[in-house]
């Protein structure tokens, strides 16, 4: 990924709270095949492994034995007009947040599938509990689980951009920040809200 030093960010825990933030990624390899699935990223020993699953019916999977990856985590994002500015000339550009992790993908032992899934759950369902659930929705789960097939991601680096207008001066970036909030969409509501929490931008 191309990622201008103004606008890079490679302190390991901001780009791992952001891929926390924003766990569902595009995944792919080098033969060009993509899959869009949820990560979850851990830390063992020296080492940050990620994992995920997918539909067993995908064939993508079938290609993943040790295969180099990338998987993107995307955040806010949104178009920016040049009249936002205050100064002269600019030009239309689109402000924007992501991670992009490089790694080895695998298959997951189908011994180690379950407690994947149940860390999965977890984490997006907080009052999830395994060991609450009725036998009917336990073999329910286990029909369901031969459907899928569980991977993992060793990563080698990550790279983090936030291509904000950081670059610009005062009075444009709160011409941006006005502008954002004035467009009213979701996606540029999303990014005044970052840009707003980082400190990036002058807009109350």
């Amino acid at each position: 990924m191309f990622v201008p030093s103004a606008f890079s960010f490679t302190d390991t825990k901001t780009q791992l709270a952001f891929i926390k933030a924003h766990p569902f990624a595009l995944i792919t390899t080098p033969d060009l095949q993509t899959t869009h699935a949820p990560l979850l990223v851990r830390q063992e020993g020296d080492k940050l492994v990620m994992t995920g699953h997918m539909a067993r019916a995908n064939p993508h999977w079938k290609t993943l034995d040790n295969t180099p990856v990338v998987a993107v985590f995307s955040g806010p994002h949104a178009y920016i007009s040049p009249t936002w500015y205050a100064s002269e000339p600019n030009v239309p550009t689109w402000n924007y947040v992501a991670v992009h992790a490089k790694g080895t993908v695998s298959i997951m032992d189908d011994e180690a599938l379950p407690a994947a899934l149940n860390e999965l759950m977890q984490a997006f369902e907080p009052d999830y509990n395994p060991d609450t659930l009725k036998t009917s929705l336990i073999d329910y789960q286990q029909k369901l689980i031969r459907g899928i097939v569980g991977i993992e991601i060793k990563i080698d680096s990550l790279q983090g951009v936030h291509k904000l207008g950081q670059h610009k001066k005062a009075a444009d970036m709160a011409g941006v920040c006005e502008g954002l909030k004035n467009s009213g969409d979701h996606e540029s509501l999303a990014l005044l809200d970052y840009m707003q929490r980082h400190d990036i931008g002058y807009a109350d």
